[in-house]
């Protein structure tokens, strides 16, 4: 398992930079859907479910010969050039330690130790009404 993280990942959800990846990386071309499912190492269906999120925001073009669905980015959407670059930036920059992502020990809030419930008094009876009208 990697120790560090690029930036994308951080960035996003691990899915979804997968597939901002794929399409918006270097090689700006169609896939097919299960061209992407391959090279991203995810499930078909989480792959569907990003790719239709994606869609619906109008960031993927989608295309059907008839037996296969491909997408490709939308040029013509306004954060398609941003998503590019952010992509291509996140391939230069260092990747992050994965330790320093995580929470340290002692820095969260801290927990209310319950105390332990105070026996009754033997001079004192216990009466609950339980069954009184």
């Amino acid at each position: 398992m990697r120790s560090d993280r690029a930036v994308l990942n951080i960035l996003f959800p691990k899915v979804r930079a997968e597939i901002l990846r794929l399409l918006f990386g270097p090689a700006r071309k169609r896939r097919h859907v299960r061209e992407l499912m391959r090279n991203s190492g995810v499930a078909l269906s989480t792959v569907q479910d990003e790719l239709r999120k994606l869609s619906a925001l109008g960031l993927l073009a989608t295309y059907s010969d008839g037996y296969h669905r491909f997408y490709s980015p939308n040029g013509g959407h306004p954060l398609s050039l941003a998503l590019h670059r952010i992509v291509e930036i996140s391939e230069r920059l260092p990747r992050t330690q994965r330790s320093a992502l995580l929470r340290k020990r002692g820095s969260g809030p801290q927990k209310r130790r319950r105390s332990k419930p105070r026996p009754l008094r033997p001079d004192r009876g216990v009466n609950w009404n339980l069954f009184s009208k």
